[in-house]
C-alpha cells in the first residue's frame, strides 16, 4: 500500500542540522565591500576608538607649570638673595610662594579642565580648586582692612587672626595638593596604552 505524505515547508520546525556559525547579512555586506577596497572600512561610530583630544595634554601642561611657578619663583628669589647676601632661612619658601598664588588659582582652572579632557579626578581637582579660591577669603579680608585702616591690624580679633592663620595654611596645602594632581594628570595623559597581541 502506497501512502503519501504531504508536507508544508513553511510549518517545518526543527533545529538547524548544520550548527556552524553562520554570517549575518551585514557581515556578509561588510565583506563584499571590503573585498573591493584596499584599506578596511573605517567604523562608522564617532565614538570608536581612535586618537584622543591633544588638549587633555596641552592643558595638563600650561596646569602643571603654573601650579608650579609659585614655589619655583619663590625658590629662585631665595638663591638670587642669597647670592647677594641675604640669606632667608628654608621657612620662608612657603611664605613666598604664597605671595604668587594668583598663579596657582589660573592653574586650578586649567588643571579642572584637563581632568574634563581625561576623564580622571574631575571632582577631587574641581573641589580643591575650588577650596584652594575660597580659603583665601579671610587673608584678603584683613589684607582690605589693613590697607584701609593702619590700626586695623591691631585692632583685628583673635579670631580673625586665628581665621587668617587657617587660612594660609589651607592654601598653602591646596596648592600642594594641586601640584600632586598635576604631576598624576600627565602621567596619565601621556602614559602609552598597552597594544593588544594579535591571537
Amino acid at each position: 500500500m502506497r501512502y503519501t505524505i504531504n508536507a508544508d515547508p513553511k510549518r517545518i520546525t526543527g533545529k538547524r542540522p548544520n550548527l556552524s556559525e553562520q554570517n549575518s547579512v551585514a557581515d556578509e555586506i561588510v565583506t563584499a565591500f571590503s573585498s573591493q577596497q584596499e584599506q578596511p572600512i573605517m567604523p562608522l561610530s564617532s565614538t570608536a576608538t581612535g586618537k584622543p583630544s591633544p588638549w587633555g595634554k596641552i592643558y595638563a601642561i600650561i596646569a602643571a607649570a603654573l601650579l608650579f611657578a609659585p614655589f619655583l619663583i619663590a625658590t629662585v628669589w631665595m638663591i638670587l638673595s642669597g647670592a647677594q647676601g641675604y640669606a632667608l632661612p628654608a621657612l620662608m619658601l612657603p611664605i613666598l610662594a604664597l605671595g604668587f598664588r594668583t598663579y596657582s588659582f589660573v592653574g586650578g582652572l586649567v588643571l579642572y579642565l584637563a581632568a574634563r579632557k581625561a576623564n580622571f579626578l574631575r571632582r577631587t581637582v574641581g573641589w580643591i580648586a575650588l577650596a584652594n579660591l575660597l580659603v583665601t577669603v579671610p587673608f584678603f579680608i584683613l589684607a582690605f582692612q589693613s590697607a584701609s585702616n593702619p590700626d586695623a591690624a591691631a585692632l583685628a580679633t583673635n579670631g580673625m587672626q586665628i581665621a587668617n592663620t587657617v587660612s594660609i595654611v589651607a592654601s598653602l596645602l591646596c596648592m600642594i595638593a594641586l601640584c600632586v594632581f598635576a604631576v598624576l594628570m600627565l602621567m596619565r595623559v601621556f602614559r602609552k596604552k598597552k597594544q593588544e597581541l594579535p591571537a
